[in-house]
């Protein structure tokens, strides 16, 4: 078995950057809130007193949520590759060159 050193080992990547923290903290908070404001706010409201439509109405908004953060997390720019990266992704090794 081969000993971890490094010379073999992948170089660490950038640090992300502040507006991932923000994004991050953004969602969570939506993740918290928007369920809960749905259920309070359409349970007297939308639904008669009827919790069991509240309690669908706020898991489809925590749906929402978690799509939106999935989707922004998908488009978030990685910037462009270098040309280790590009070899990696095609499953080459500098020993194909």
């Amino acid at each position: 078995m081969a000993q971890v050193t490094p010379s073999n080992v992948a170089p660490r990547g950038p640090d992300p950057s502040s507006r991932v923290y923000w994004k991050l903290g953004l969602f969570s908070s939506a993740m918290f809130a928007a369920p809960l404001s749905a259920y309070f706010l359409s349970v007297d409201r939308l639904f008669s007193g009827n919790p069991t439509y509240a309690g669908g109405l706020a898991a489809l908004v925590a749906n929402v949520v978690l799509v939106g953060y999935v989707i922004a997390a998908f488009l978030e720019d990685q910037g462009p590759l270098d040309e280790g990266d590009r070899r990696a992704a095609r499953g080459e090794s500098r020993k194909d060159q």
